[in-house]
This record gives C-alpha cells, sequence and structure tokens, in this order.
C-alpha cells in the first residue's frame, strides 16, 4: 500500500462544489444530508397515547447518560473524558428536541437496553369541554 500526499490546491475547488448545493438547502432543509449533524441516530415515534424516542448509544454506559427536561426542550447527553488513560480523548454528544404542549412532563421515563436508550413521553388526555344545558327565560 502506498500513501498519496494530500493536494491543498485542490481544497478550495471542492468547497467551492459544496456552496453550489448550498443553494438549495432554502427550499427543503432535510433534502440532502448535513455534515454539522452528528451524535447518535435517532427515531422519534407519535404513538397513540405517548411519544416515544430511541436513541442508538452503544458503547455508552447507562450511569454516564443525561436525559433532561427543561422548559419544554428534552435533551439526551453524555460526556466522557479518557484523559488519565496512555491516550487522551474526550466523547460527546447531546441531542435536543421541542416537546408539544400536549405531554405529561411529570411522568416522562427513560429506560436503557442494549445499546438503545427509549423516552417514554405520555400524552395528556384531551380535555373535553365543560357543557351545560342554558335556560331559555
Amino acid at each position: 500500500m502506498s500513501l498519496i500526499k494530500y493536494n491543498h490546491s485542490l481544497s478550495p475547488l471542492f468547497h467551492n462544489f459544496d456552496d453550489l448545493f448550498n443553494v438549495f438547502d432554502s427550499f427543503d432543509s432535510m433534502a440532502r444530508p448535513r455534515q454539522s449533524i452528528s451524535g447518535p441516530r435517532a427515531n422519534v415515534k407519535n404513538l397513540e397515547g405517548e411519544h416515544v424516542i430511541e436513541v442508538a448509544t452503544p458503547g455508552v454506559a447507562k450511569e454516564d447518560l443525561l436525559v433532561d427536561v427543561n422548559d419544554g426542550l428534552l435533551s439526551v447527553s453524555y460526556s466522557r473524558d479518557d484523559s488519565g488513560r496512555s491516550h487522551s480523548f474526550q466523547k460527546s454528544f447531546k441531542r435536543s428536541w421541542t416537546l408539544p404542549k400536549d405531554v405529561n412532563l411529570d411522568s416522562v421515563g427513560a429506560e436503557y437496553n442494549d445499546g438503545v436508550l427509549t423516552v417514554t413521553i405520555p400524552k395528556m388526555a384531551p380535555e373535553v369541554p365543560a357543557s351545560r344545558q342554558i335556560v331559555v327565560n
């Protein structure tokens, strides 16, 4: 196997090519993958009585995960600093979701099993408008 030296002179050419595709981002931001999105993959389900968010976090210890609900925002984060080893590195991520108004924030639960974090957000029962009969005078 032979190594090929990186040619810095071609780098601006490729950056300009990427800028060409950025023009289309204003039409549909989900049309093409973004390189700035990082972190674990997540699956969001809107079920009958609850919202469920499944986050793939293989290799992460359950004790190191932080699930936080603050001001209508659900955040899942992880941070680990292995500076005590011979090769120091930091591994971290954070994903956040804006919660709808129809959820019960006091009953949010999380479960970690086989590298998948499952966050369950129960929906509140819809309010039934009060009805009464009006007497006609």
